[in-house]
């Protein structure tokens, strides 16, 4: 039964669901600095400015509580006004790459943007003189200690052990570190003087990815990757204020200006957020950019569904699922405060249709099977779903380290610094765990209390056939009362 509940893997690095990473020892990536300082954000936001950059009603300030540098409005705006643009010339992207020589053998071994991007990231920040880009002033404002999990040290990635979140880390660095030997063993051994093995280390290589990662944001992002100075200083914030777009620029509308505008009216002197993950959970958030809005979580666990190739009856359930945009694993989100979706229940009724219910797979239901996931099979079918997930969760829980009520206490009880790494990585822990609780819950109460009552295919059946009243009883009673038959 356990075997529902396996990591999910963010859909930015598919690949690593190729690592076979289980669950991992704890590891150190990088030891490093401290986080940036106003001087270097100052440094870029003045390299920025000139380049064509506008900070159009922004300001640099800095974070009361965490003392890190960030954006506020200098000035009220009102839903759609600009408060930053940066031009396509100053962002970090494949095309602007494609200028150096590190950039441009990348792109002649035909290498994913992100690494094309990361490598040149790399040689501005580590690389000497020749091998930089113009824009290398942009990576030298980039702190080496970065936020994101991948750079933390053991003390603080203990305070995720157990979670999901760790589990996919593991992943994420099997997968950097094969990228980065693949890339040893052929683009740097085939160019060895634009590519030195002192520089192209695999800690620099990892704080290149990090950099990458947490500094992309839609649209910039997938096929468009790209990184745009000044955007890291706007806060994540689920409520957020403003959002990132691109427009056309210049003649023809040829270039391109990323800009931050406003969703709703701002005050001068708050600052500008964004939400960085639109419908994530906390804990992908978290490992794609290093925050947690503690404020507003959205705590959860990413569910993944798959339905088992050895079922005797898998071709008929895939074509059902892919006449319906299905695949045969889905991804579901369970928070603490949302019951399962009608889709989630649905593939769990099809996953575990067998039996006498298997007759719903006849081709002659072929185009309304799906429908009928929507609701309650059988009773037996109900039970074993509820079941499953039951179990899976019970058993999900048995692998953190603490409980429910240990976190909270050490939540209330200020046992990490307010906006630290071990509290945004608690406030993940925990809301994996409120989650996964909650549906525990849900279905033993389902299959406790309400498998009796709820109202199965065949009576639902006999109802649009009229020989059940919806008090369940049968219409044709009288008929063989009066002996009629």
């Amino acid at each position: 039964m356990q075997q529902a509940f396996k990591a999910h893997v963010p859909n930015r690095a598919s690949k690593l669901q190729r690592a076979g990473c289980k669950r991992p020892t704890l590891f150190t990536c990088r030891a490093a600095p401290a986080v940036a300082s106003s001087v270097s954000s100052n440094g870029v936001v003045s390299w920025a400015t000139s380049k064509g950059a506008k900070l159009e009603r922004a300001s640099l300030s800095t974070d009361l509580l965490t003392d890190r540098p960030l954006l506020i409005a200098s000035a009220d705006a009102q839903q759609g006004d600009l408060l930053l643009s940066v031009p396509d010339s100053v962002w970090l992207s494949v095309e602007a790459v494609k200028k150096t020589t590190v950039g441009k053998l990348a792109a002649a071994e035909g290498l994913e943007p992100w690494v094309q991007i990361a490598l040149q990231l790399l040689a501005d920040r580590f690389g000497n003189s020749s091998s930089k880009s113009e824009l290398s002033a942009y990576a030298a404002s980039i702190p080496e200690n970065l936020d994101i999990p991948l750079l933390w040290s053991d003390d603080e990635l203990r305070v995720l052990q157990g979670t999901q979140v760790l589990q996919t880390l593991g992943g994420y660095l099997t997968f950097f570190q094969a990228t980065f030997q693949q890339l040893q063993s052929s683009l740097f051994a085939a160019n060895p003087a634009a590519f030195p093995p002192s520089t192209f280390t695999l800690p620099n290589f990892l704080w290149a990815v990090a950099a990458v990662r947490s500094r992309s944001h839609a649209p910039l992002d997938g096929a468009k990757i790209a990184l745009a100075p000044l955007t890291e200083l706007v806060s994540h914030r689920r409520s957020a204020n403003s959002k990132l777009a691109v427009r056309p620029t210049g003649l023809f509308g040829r270039g391109q200006v990323l800009v931050l505008e406003a969703t709703r009216p701002i005050r001068k002197g708050e600052p500008l957020s964004m939400d960085y993950g639109p419908g994530k959970l906390d804990g992908p958030v978290l490992l794609d950019y290093g925050v947690v809005d503690a404020t507003s979580p959205k705590p959860g666990y990413s569910l993944t569904l798959t339905m088992p190739s050895s079922d005797r009856f898998i071709d008929d359930k895939l074509d059902i699922l892919e006449s319906n945009g299905l695949r045969q694993s889905m991804t579901y989100n369970l928070t603490p405060d949302e019951q399962p979706t009608t889709e989630m229940l649905a593939f769990l009724r099809l996953m575990q249709l067998k039996g006498m219910d298997a007759f719903l797979l006849e081709s002659i239901f072929r185009n309304d099977v799906w429908g009928f996931m929507q609701e309650p099979i059988s009773e037996a079918n109900e039970e074993a779903l509820c079941t499953t997930l039951l179990e899976g969760a019970r058993a999900v829980l048995t692998g953190y380290t603490t409980s429910i009520d240990e976190d909270l206490a050490a939540l209330r009880g200020g046992s990490y610094p307010k906006g630290s790494r071990r509290e945004a990585a608690l406030l993940v822990r925990l809301g994996e765990k409120e989650a996964l609780d909650a549906v525990a819950r849900f279905f033993e109460a389902r299959r406790e209390t309400q498998l009796k009552r709820l109202v199965y295919y065949q009576e639902r059946r006999l109802r649009r056939l009229g020989l059940v009243d919806d008090e369940g009883r049968t219409t044709y009673d009288s008929f063989f009362k009066d002996g009629i038959a």
